[in-house]
């Protein structure tokens, strides 16, 4: 006779308290995703900054046109909260201060990945899919690639592009184009 064995699933307001009763310390990077704590890899010096050049051109490119969101989190569904490198939000008087963003606010969302490519690819993605996030990047500072993923389908989108040094893409809700180079160097 074997015994089952049972996981716990925390939610959103759950995890927020283990965060106030000091469980998580400021400087811990954890997000949740699909009721579980994910630790996340710590940040290299080529990942941030190439965070620091998307931040830095997307806002001198698309002004308050958007809200700029680096490196903070999204509330998806009662059990994930994701923390993306990159949001593009619809502009908000508030700031989004009363709450964080959700999936109908996001424009575009980015994931800078240069040690975390099968994570992001994989469970996130899909997760951003599930929660119709309508536009994701994957900005691959390595290959110097950004695969887009555009009009989600269940657990999936049904178009990815990749684009390549010398290539442009652009946000399918604005009318920018950017060259990969500019992006992520």
């Amino acid at each position: 006779m074997s015994a089952e064995v049972a996981t716990y699933r925390f939610s959103v307001e759950e995890c927020d308290k283990l965060g106030e009763a000091g469980i998580f310390d400021e400087d811990d990077r954890v997000e949740l995703l699909d009721g579980e704590i994910i630790v996340m890899s710590p940040i290299g010096s080529q990942h941030a900054g190439v965070v620091m050049r998307l931040n830095a051109i997307l806002s001198r490119r698309l002004g308050d046109r958007v809200l700029l969101n680096p490196q903070n989190p999204t509330m998806v569904d009662e059990f994930s909260e994701p923390q993306p490198d990159i949001m593009l939000l619809k502009p908000r008087a508030d700031f989004y201060t009363t709450k964080h963003p959700g999936p109908e606010d996001i424009l575009l969302l980015i994931e800078v990945s240069d040690t975390t490519l099968s994570y992001d690819r994989g469970r996130k993605l899909r997760k951003y899919a599930e929660s119709n996030i309508g536009e994701a990047w994957i900005a691959n500072p390595k290959n110097m690639t950004i695969e887009q993923f555009r009009e989600p389908a269940g657990r999936a989108y049904a178009h990815t592009t990749s684009h390549h040094r010398g290539e442009s893409i652009s946000v399918a809700a604005l009318p920018e184009r950017f060259t990969v180079e500019e992006l992520i160097g």
